[in-house]
């Protein structure tokens, strides 16, 4: 019992869990991360018009005519965000609860905590700017030109310029991973130096407000298609390795129970 509290100090708090109990809802929670995705790309990619983006140099009167003609796709598409875009979260614990096991031995849960926070305050960006895009579309006909086009910058200002809240955990769980004393690492060292550079690579979001057409604007190759096929990959890749990672983390807790 000494050895299961001191490798794995969560123990300690409350009788010691069966495998079954302390690994129940761990594979649920990391599947919604493919499940975010898919929904996200669905709804607020596609019914919402955001994959491409409405360009940042349309008029207000051609933005107008965008929520008019597409009210109720983009009705259903922000209503579906909202709700699919609160799976990041379950998403996000299921990495917290693997970090931990990285290195068991080490009370300095900085990194995981990092990951946990940043990670759940990203939901924030992801369901507000669908707010700003829903607005426009449950009343277009009521508002001016310049307001829908001012939503609609709104929304995007938000879902971009908010993304260091996201670069955080990405980094987090990068450098946690690059920590792994492992023979076979839970994650491998190229999807750690792939999550650090996907978190420091949307440092380009900062040019955004500066552009209206080209590589740095919204829609631009860069500043859309690269960090959100980025991002896009980063929440496939960790998730196939947070799945791999549980079975080899039940063998792991499995031995310390024996052993103790």
């Amino acid at each position: 019992m000494n050895q299961i509290m001191r490798i794995a100090p969560e123990m300690a708090f409350g009788p010691v869990l069966s495998n079954d109990a302390y690994f129940r809802y761990w594979r649920a929670c990391a599947i919604m991360g493919p499940v975010f995705l898919t929904a996200f790309i669905i709804c607020w990619g596609i019914l919402g018009h955001n994959i491409p983006p409405i360009p940042a140099d349309f008029t207000a009167e051609q933005m107008a005519e965008h929520f008019r003609t597409n009210a109720n796709q983009v009705r259903a598409g922000m209503a579906g965000a909202m709700l699919f875009g609160c799976l990041y979260l379950p998403w996000t614990l299921s990495i917290t609860k693997v970090m931990f096991w990285i290195n068991p031995q080490e009370n300095n849960d900085i990194l995981s905590t990092l990951q946990m926070w940043g990670g759940g305050l990203t939901v924030v960006p992801l369901v507000t700017s669908s707010v700003f895009w829903l607005t426009g579309a449950y009343r277009p006909d009521a508002l001016t030109p310049a307001t829908l086009q001012m939503l609609y910058d709104q929304g995007w200002l938000l879902i971009d310029m908010f993304y260091f809240i996201t670069s955080i955990p990405m980094i987090a769980i990068g450098v946690a991973g690059l920590t792994d004393s492992r023979t076979a690492p839970l994650f491998p060292r190229w999807a750690c130096w792939y999550s650090i550079w996907a978190g420091l690579s949307f440092l380009f979001e900062l040019l955004m407000p500066f552009f209206t057409t080209g590589l740095f604007a919204r829609q631009g190759w860069l500043n859309f298609w690269v960090e959100f096929l980025v991002w896009f990959a980063y929440i496939l890749i960790v998730s196939y390795f947070l799945l791999k990672a549980i079975p080899r983390l039940e063998q792991e807790r499995a031995a310390m129970l024996k052993a103790g």
